[in-house]
């Protein structure tokens, strides 16, 4: 139960709520701020289905665009500049491009397009859906992808002709309304063999169970759901999408922890020219002294999930 709040409050915590997905019986799990860019002072509170085991957000805002002011990573001037940041983000597709060097791919949620640079130059014929005008029209002018702006990425996928050979949800299904629809959607427009790349935070994760609602990567509100490996497993089956391979123990799950641990020093440390010193030095002990849970294949703070399609 969160601390400080109201007797009415205290009766809501009380009870449980309906899972958005599969509408089983979801207890309340816990409650944050926006402890990561402090747009708001406002609570927002968490539930987790006992069916399904989906983590979400209950009565999500209607409008997020507040909560998203100052995007994530500046857009690059050109292709050539985003090419150089890629070049050092390729591990994020190498598990995928063992497995499909050629074809149709579509990715949801690019932002700046690292990922859609990394498969446009490996041979790749990239198709993207993306919230923001800007990254859209950076990527369609100055990447020459096609990039269609939707807020509904799930409503923009049944327009789209199936066939992809790759399509790409990299740290965005958290995001959605209704992130299980662009699962549906994926299986869909995949064509057979077609591989699925799903990468989110991990609401298993060692991190997760000590730090709570202190975790960078619940980031709420932005993050409206969590979902737990074998949730997405069994969400995915049902769609006859196949495990083709899972970790919690690779690159990008590795700099996530390092980020939560500085980043929660950096919110507990108030003196500004103390704060960045602090956060690199306690947070980087912190990191180590949880490498070998991070390192434990499902307890680190973030997975990549590949899977094919039957």
């Amino acid at each position: 139960m969160p601390p400080h709040v109201t007797n009415a409050e205290s009766a809501q915590f009380q009870k449980a709520v309906p899972c958005p997905h599969c509408r089983g019986t979801a207890p309340y799990f816990l409650s944050s701020s926006d402890r990561n860019r402090r747009t708001t002072r406002k609570k927002f509170h968490y539930y987790k289905c006992d069916q399904c085991g989906l983590v979400f957000m209950d009565s999500p805002p209607s409008d997020m665009s507040p909560f998203y002011a100052g995007g994530y990573d500046p857009i690059p001037a050109t292709a050539a500049d985003l090419r150089l940041i890629a070049a050092g983000e390729k591990y994020r597709t190498e598990p995928l491009l063992k497995h499909k060097t050629r074809g149709r791919c579509l990715e949801i949620g690019p932002w700046r397009g690292v990922i859609c640079a990394n498969m446009k130059d490996a041979g790749f014929d990239v198709t993207a859906i993306e919230m923001d005008t800007n990254c859209v029209a950076f990527l369609r002018d100055q990447l020459g992808v096609q990039a269609i702006q939707s807020t509904d990425p799930a409503e923009t996928m049944k327009s789209l002709q199936p066939g992809f050979d790759t399509i790409i949800a990299w740290h965005s299904l958290e995001h959605l309304p209704r992130a299980w629809q662009v699962i549906e959607q994926a299986s869909r427009l995949l064509a057979p063999g077609g591989i699925l790349l799903l990468a989110m935070p991990n609401p298993n994760s060692y991190e997760f169970s000590v730090l709570k609602s202190m975790w960078m990567h619940l980031d709420a509100p932005r993050h409206i759901y969590l979902f737990s490996i074998k949730t997405l497993v069994n969400l995915c089956e049902s769609l006859q999408l196949q495990p083709l391979e899972i970790t919690t123990a690779d690159t990008f799950s590795d700099i996530q922890s390092r980020n939560a641990w500085q980043h929660l020093i950096r919110s507990l440390v108030r003196i500004r020219y103390v704060r960045g010193l602090a956060a690199i030095t306690l947070g980087s002990l912190l990191y180590r002294r949880a490498y070998k849970h991070q390192r434990t294949e499902g307890r680190g703070s973030a997975y990549t999930a590949l899977f094919i399609r039957r």
